[in-house]
């Protein structure tokens, strides 16, 4: 490949690699999505901060005992419905990635926990660039040099 053609490749790769990421992320979706939903809110109940989610009031644990679902953590499942309605929006000029929930739940869950539970931790960040993102960038970088 002459210097030019690789110049060509190289303004080409850089151009683009914002639509490789949001397209990345795209056809990794429910992945990405629950790396918050799953991972922080069920599995660990915290939020996009690491910080703890508050406890559950007594009649909640009660309830949840009944259906037999996680008591010792706060992980806003219930029916599934606030878990169903994430969805991301993708900023490509800051790389950014925002997590939301359009069930109509969300707003009290914001008002009691926060806007933080909404979006990825230190560690799920770490995991989306460095297991999701960057080995299908790179394959993709591959094919231009």
């Amino acid at each position: 490949m002459e210097v030019s053609q690789y110049i060509d490749n190289l303004e080409l790769v850089i151009r683009n690699v914002p639509n490789q990421v949001e397209r990345i992320i795209k056809e990794n979706k429910e992945q990405v999505l629950d790396l918050n939903r799953e991972n922080q809110l069920y599995e660990r109940g915290i939020d996009s901060q690491g910080a703890k989610l508050l406890e559950y009031a007594s009649f909640t644990i009660e309830i949840k005992q009944l259906l037999r679902q996680p008591y010792d953590r706060t992980t806003l499942f219930y029916s599934g419905r606030f878990y169903e309605g994430f969805y991301y929006q993708f900023d490509e000029q800051n790389f950014t990635l925002e997590i939301f929930s359009n069930d109509e739940k969300s707003p009290k869950l914001v008002a009691k926990y926060g806007r933080e539970i909404f979006g990825l931790d230190e560690q799920n960040k770490l995991y989306l660039n460095q297991s999701i993102i960057k080995p299908r960038l790179d394959e993709w970088l591959l094919k231009y040099l």
